[in-house]
């Protein structure tokens, strides 16, 4: 095998090692419908779904200080009340009290009050520990689902709008959210890739499942992923780990806008290509709008015409987002405008340690890998003896290593 191919291979199991699981992805669909039913059953007409990263397959284990964390899978929980009928504090805490009458519900609750959730602390499963947290709301107003209308949403995903509970200084409000009208935008950009070599990539997910699923018809849609969905992932375990290590976590960009510019990218992309040549694309798309800096907006608006994902108009940042027009996805960027700055030297370094890496020598290429995953995890899933000239290298400020 050509030492690239082998170096691509290893960092997508390296990134593999970081999604859910078969079993876990089971077990953590299991438990969000079983609140569901336990909520329904008390009298709470309710609809609990995913969404965030679980909906759309771009999962990758959550570091935060230096250190692994238990995986955070969100839902909403919308309540079946009209929104002009009630309040943002009384569907906060309706979920709560009915959780709490549980004496399953009311060990696994956290005794925190979260601005938009309620958290469900669950078993490790092999190791891993989970979290669900459950975010209450209800179906948004006439009014609300009009103006998206009116700004270009379809009627159809304008409806899927949900008002979700916020709580800032003891005063609870409502945010407008809409995370299936979301998944519905990426999913029609993702299936291309998706049904590329479709029916391979299911047979050899279903080797690596077969503990869990009896049959390739049984693999749910949730655990496969594309090139697209790949991209995203290495993209959100590089951004975890480089603001970790400029200690400049709260700087971060939100995978909302990692995965809103990826896919909007991708749109224009062949399908068929693979991770890595896609990641490419991607990052080749990121450096021309780095030039969003130093340009003046006429300049860059005459140079690169169809160059309009990140834009900057007066003098402001704007990444919109796809399925609520008013929503500006860079709003922090101009609050904060070293956020954009280390955005653009973030995608500069991740484009050094997984393309430029993959022709350096081998002992640079390890020591990468284990200054971005932790050399224990890579130890435990990559086979050096493929590396002829690794030595035994110290990497400073080397991450925790990861547990499978």
């Amino acid at each position: 095998m050509r030492k690239k191919e082998l170096r691509q291979q290893d960092i997508l199991k390296l990134i593999e090692g970081l999604d859910t699981s078969p079993t876990m992805y089971k077990n953590a669909t299991e438990k969000y419908k079983a609140v569901g039913t336990y909520l329904q059953d008390q009298g709470l007409v309710c609809d609990i779904f995913p969404q965030g990263s679980f909906s759309l397959g771009t999962v990758v284990r959550p570091y935060r200080e230096s250190k692994e964390a238990d995986y955070d899978l969100d839902f909403i929980c919308c309540l079946g009340d009209q929104k002009e009928e009630t309040t943002a504090k009384y569907v906060k805490n309706v979920v709560k009290e009915t959780l709490c009458k549980s004496e399953v519900y009311k060990d696994k609750l956290q005794n925190v009050e979260w601005d938009k959730c309620w958290t469900l602390e669950y078993a490790e499963v092999n190791g891993i520990g989970f979290n669900i947290d459950i975010v209450p709301g209800v179906s948004e107003s006439d009014v609300i689902v009009q103006s998206m209308v009116n700004n270009g949403l379809s009627q159809e995903d304008a409806e899927l709008a949900v008002a979700i509970t916020d709580k800032k200084n003891q005063n609870y409000f409502w945010l407008t959210s809409n995370p299936r009208a979301y998944k519905h935008w990426f999913e029609s950009i993702n299936k291309p890739f998706l049904e590329y070599d479709r029916q391979n990539k299911r047979r050899v997910l279903f080797e690596k499942s077969r503990t869990v699923y009896n049959s390739i018809e049984e693999i749910p849609e949730g655990l496969e992923r594309s090139s697209l969905q790949r991209v995203i992932q290495i993209l959100k375990h590089h951004r975890d780990v480089y603001y970790c290590r400029i200690r400049k976590e709260n700087f971060k960009p939100t995978s909302a806008i990692i995965t809103t510019i990826c896919a909007e990218i991708a749109k224009e992309i062949d399908s068929s290509l693979n991770v890595f040549e896609l990641l490419q694309e991607i990052v080749n798309d990121f450096e021309i709008y780095s030039r969003n800096q130093i340009l003046t907006e006429e300049e860059f608006s005459r140079q690169y015409e169809t160059k309009n994902i990140i834009r900057k108009t007066n003098g402001k940042w704007f990444i919109m987002n796809p399925v609520n027009p008013k929503d500006n996805l860079a709003d922090s960027w101009n609050d904060n405008p070293e956020k954009a700055e280390l955005f653009f030297k973030w995608v500069m370094v991740m484009k050094k340690d997984f393309l430029d890496s993959l022709q350096i020598e081998d002992n640079d290429f390890v020591a990468l890998l284990e200054n971005n995953f932790g050399r224990d995890y890579v130890k435990k899933n990559i086979n050096l003896k493929e590396y002829a000239s690794v030595t035994p290298v110290i990497i400073a400020n080397t991450p925790k290593p990861w547990r499978k």
